[in-house]
């Protein structure tokens, strides 16, 4: 039997702020890498397998703690989780090189992994999943923004302390600015757990006989639009620059995109709890489609302009819906609960997959039409899941 929980306002908050502040350290990897070749004078690349490492790790965390979603107290697996993203955190600021500090973030990636899971594997049961979705999605977006203020100045703060709070002739480097504000984060998690909504194991129901491998399959599809996105989005910033705007253009327009990628899933959460899936995600494919292909095919100005938010925030949207039809698939949250690992999988195999592309075809549109082919491919991937869904079966 289905058994949905009706989320109050407060514990939508309580879940949302569990994931968030567990997730900081994260949403700050573009600023950890600069501050890992900055702190220990390495190369981009070593900085590189650092965050390779917490990524994959996050990922694997995910999948496993997604299949225990129907075993395991939430409330246990996010105490036990902050408590060790704390440690690792805090481990973190005394790291002498990059090898300590690769040991420390794997298994912080992996508790990581194990509280997010299991904040999406409790979002699906809700009610109103698509809802509770969107909200998360958003607030993802608010967070992501917070930190875009906070870390440059953290970043900074190792000058500070040098001046003013050098003890028994410790130095301070970037990367302890960073992880201060991680640790205070990972411990803001404490007070939430108890408010967050949660069942016992054995009231948690695996949902009937569900064709669970269509979704298995759509999550892999997740996965390859999720890829294809960022092969052409990681260059964002760069096809601005050749446009040519200037920088402080490219930031702003940046900054658009971010805007609406906070009203984004609202509004997809909104329309995905009272309408039939297939429409509004065909639809969200077709504008991703031709903003991609307008970026690749750069004409002037205006058209980056226009082109760049929408193409930047349209996975957002994406998302609360299809994770929707998952939740409903399979009430138990496990499939919603593993779709981190394969975004995740997908978008950190991008850098290299883009950069080649790109180099290989002596500019960006190749990346624009292997993003189309990757978005063509995935909603195929998706349309068993989606069309059961459309049917109401």
């Amino acid at each position: 039997m289905d058994q949905r929980i009706e989320f109050t306002p407060a514990q939508v908050v309580t879940l949302t702020a569990v994931l968030l502040l567990a997730f900081a350290a994260s949403l700050g990897m573009p600023f950890n890498v600069d501050a890992i070749a900055l702190s220990f004078s390495t190369t981009n690349f070593d900085a590189g397998k650092v965050a390779s490492a917490e990524l994959a790790a996050i990922a694997a965390g995910n999948l496993i703690f997604a299949r225990l979603a129907t075993k395991m107290d939430p409330h246990r697996v996010y105490l036990f989780g902050a408590l060790a993203i704390i440690g690792f955190n805090t481990a973190s600021l005394f790291a002498a090189d990059v090898g300590d500090l690769l040991l420390l973030r794997a298994p912080a990636g992996f508790a990581l992994g194990a509280v997010v899971s299991t904040v999406m594997a409790t979002a699906a049961r809700s009610a109103t999943p698509e809802l509770t979705f969107g909200i998360i999605n958003s607030m993802v977006g608010v967070m992501a923004m917070g930190l875009a203020l906070v870390l440059p100045r953290a970043l900074n703060a190792h000058e500070f302390a040098n001046a003013h709070l050098s003890m028994g002739g410790v130095v301070w480097n970037e990367l302890d600015g960073l992880f201060a504000v991680y640790v205070l984060c990972s411990l803001a998690v404490l007070p939430f757990i108890r408010h967050t909504p949660g069942q016992s194991p054995a009231s948690l129901q695996q949902g009937g006989g569900a064709p669970k491998g269509i979704g298995w399959l759509a999550l892999f599809g997740l996965g390859v639009i999720f890829h294809g996105h960022g092969t052409l989005a990681l260059f964002l910033v760069k096809i601005g620059r050749e446009v040519p705007l200037d920088a402080e253009v490219v930031g702003y327009v940046m900054m658009a995109g971010a805007f609406i990628g906070i009203v984004a899933p609202l509004v997809a959460g909104y329309v995905g709890s009272r309408t039939k899936p297939l429409v509004p995600l065909l639809t969200l494919t077709v504008l991703l489609t031709l903003s991609g292909l307008a970026l690749s095919n750069i004409s002037g100005p205006m058209a980056f302009i226009i082109a760049t938010p929408v193409f930047a925030v349209l996975p957002t949207a994406f998302m609360p819906i299809m994770l929707g039809v998952l939740s409903r698939l399979d009430p138990s949250g496990a499939l919603a609960g593993s779709h981190p690992a394969f975004v995740l999988l997908g978008g950190a195999l991008a850098p290299f997959v883009g950069g080649f592309i790109s180099d290989a075809a002596g500019g960006f549109g190749a990346n624009g039409g292997f993003a189309v082919l990757c978005f063509a491919v995935g909603i195929g991937l998706c349309w068993p899941v989606l069309w059961r869904a459309q049917r109401g079966v």
